[in-house]
């Protein structure tokens, strides 16, 4: 009998088609990191925004709090939901709900007129962004090849800081570069959508995770889950 050791492809994964189709899709979903880092962070850079804090009538320190946490807020509400949908939708479909929902928070965020409205949209967001950590990790997991699935889910982390990178020099480009305008802020509000877009769109193409399909008695469609991702 063979053991696992015996049947494991242990070469370079850029040289066998299959993993790297099978990385392309995993190296997708690492997105979904980078949309929590990206808005976790944007708040920081909105702040030193004049047309951000002129269109808020300059919100004092306890309201900047206030609208930077209500993210969380969101998530808390979610939190407990969460892996109810994940598990019964599928890793899949649960991803892409989620991304819809951050991508209908950033529009309402982009188009807020008030503190509250801009508060609301940003618990929205988190609703949203709690359903896509909840989901793309457990993906990530359950699809990589088992001599990278630790590589793999490390990365996962690590892509929340360059989100954070990446809306600090966003925020940077439109205060030197949109001064006076009310794009100023919208643009870095908007693009938190982009990877939200990509993601949610790609992800109804990746396969099923097979221990999701064999959790829910489907066992017939295991084989073809990965089919062109299968080293052997």
């Amino acid at each position: 009998m063979e053991s696992i050791a015996d049947v494991i492809y242990t070469g370079p994964w850029w040289r066998h088609k299959g993993l790297r189709g099978l990385n392309l899709c995993i190296a997708i979903l690492e997105l979904a990191s980078i949309i929590n880092g990206y808005d976790s962070s944007v708040l920081n850079g909105l702040q030193i925004l004049p047309e951000f804090k002129k269109h808020f009538n300059d919100p004092d320190g306890s309201t900047l709090g206030f609208m930077s946490a209500s993210q969380n807020f969101g998530g808390l509400v979610m939190l407990p939901i969460a892996p109810y949908i994940s598990d019964g939708l599928g890793r899949n479909r649960a991803l892409t709900f989620g991304c819809f929902i951050v991508v209908g928070g950033v529009i309402l965020q982009a188009l807020a007129t008030t503190v509250g409205h801009f508060i609301a949209s940003r618990c929205i967001i988190g609703v949203g962004i709690c359903l896509i950590q909840n989901a793309a990790p457990v993906l990530i997991a359950e699809l990589a090849y088992p001599t990278q699935r630790s590589t793999l889910t490390a990365l996962y982390n690590t892509m929340w800081y360059f989100g954070s990178i990446i809306s600090a020099w966003v925020c940077y480009a439109t205060l030197r570069t949109l001064p006076g305008s009310v794009w100023e802020w919208r643009i870095p509000c908007l693009l938190q959508a982009a990877p939200a877009l990509i993601i949610g769109i790609i992800v109804l193409f990746i396969p099923n995770s097979p221990r999701w399909l064999v959790a829910k008695g489907r066992v017939s469609s295991v084989p073809t889950s990965l089919p062109s991702f299968n080293p052997d």
